[in-house]
């Protein structure tokens, strides 16, 4: 408490450095919101990838936002080295572990500098280590940046470690187009094509016939490929995704940034794995029975059937409430 009340005293300043990418950044955002609860007249900066500095924006607690340009070059990055050089913080805090973010951390005028101890490229150098150093240990993404709040002083905060995107609003259009009742909201998409379940327009057409609920499909990638749905694929900002994934009464998604969100949210997902770990990547935390996790055998997503996923979404619709996979 004495910690607390001593920092409390005056703006304690922190720079976080996670560039990408979008489902990470919502992990670290979780564990960075409890820093913000703890002390909340802290001024906390962050550095990330041009592309994805809406879903900061949308946060409510990040103060200044330092815009990556991946691909800009070596002027780009130092540029972006010395607009973080201008301010002295308390800590610096590298949640990326790659060469690049370790540099800035090198760089970044801090009393303090923490990194993950799992960092590649020869990251680990420039700062001291937090966590668990090993990659093949079965630890949750989460999991392993809890370790820095009691770095900072923060021996209790809340585990569930929820985020409500404060600012976050759909525009005029796209909120015109969402329903005012609950719908079930769909994401058939991933950056890789082996994490995408194959049978997204089966189950659809099988929602279709078995519950009355709207259907919002949202992505990237437009198509025609959903008849009879809400398709927003293609009209949504990233600023105004989780707006969407809040109002949803069940999310169906692939191992994905969707899914980090909905899970941030605490809003009732089942969420599908193949070829990567639930137990690394999957819903945090594990226990809630508000995440259902199905697992493809062989680790292949053609595994999973339709009726085994339309059955878990009944389960949430009947119930309220799922089976978590431990």
């Amino acid at each position: 408490m004495f910690f607390k009340l001593l920092h409390s005293s005056y703006a304690l300043k922190i720079l976080v450095i996670k560039p990408s990418s979008l489902g990470d950044v919502v992990h670290s955002l979780r564990v960075t919101y409890q820093i913000h609860c703890y002390f909340p007249f802290a001024i906390i900066n962050w550095v990330i990838k041009e592309e994805l500095s809406e879903i900061l924006l949308v946060c409510g607690f990040i103060n200044k936002i330092y815009r990556y340009k991946r691909g800009g070059g070596l002027l780009s990055y130092i540029k972006l080295a010395n607009q973080v050089r201008e301010t002295e913080y308390d800590y610096v805090v590298d949640m990326q572990g790659l060469s690049r973010s370790g540099c800035l951390t090198f760089l970044a005028k801090g009393k303090s500098k923490l990194g993950v101890a799992d960092g590649r490229e020869f990251s680990t150098f420039f700062y001291k280590c937090v966590g668990e150093k090993s990659r093949k240990k079965e630890i949750h993404a989460i999991d392993k940046l809890t370790p820095f709040l009691p770095h900072l002083g923060i021996d209790k905060f809340d585990p569930s470690l929820p985020l409500n995107f404060k600012n976050s609003v759909l525009n005029r259009h796209n909120s015109a187009l969402i329903p005012c009742k609950p719908f079930l909201l769909l994401f058939p998409e991933s950056r890789r094509p082996e994490k995408m379940w194959p049978y997204f327009e089966e189950l659809f057409r099988e929602l279709k016939k078995h519950c009355d609920y709207e259907i919002v499909i949202a992505g990237n990638k437009m198509g025609d490929d959903f008849k009879g749905s809400i398709d927003v694929r293609g009209k949504l900002s990233l600023s105004e995704l989780p707006c969407l994934v809040s109002k949803a009464k069940v999310v169906l998604t692939n191992d994905s940034a969707p899914l980090h969100i909905a899970t941030a949210l605490n809003v009732a997902t089942v969420a599908l794995f193949g070829p990567t770990s639930q137990f690394k990547y999957g819903p945090y935390p594990k226990s809630s029975g508000n995440f259902k996790v199905i697992k493809g055998e062989g680790n292949k997503m053609n595994t999973i059937s339709t009726e085994e996923v339309l059955n878990e979404i009944k389960n949430f619709l009947i119930n309220g409430r799922g089976e978590n996979y431990l």
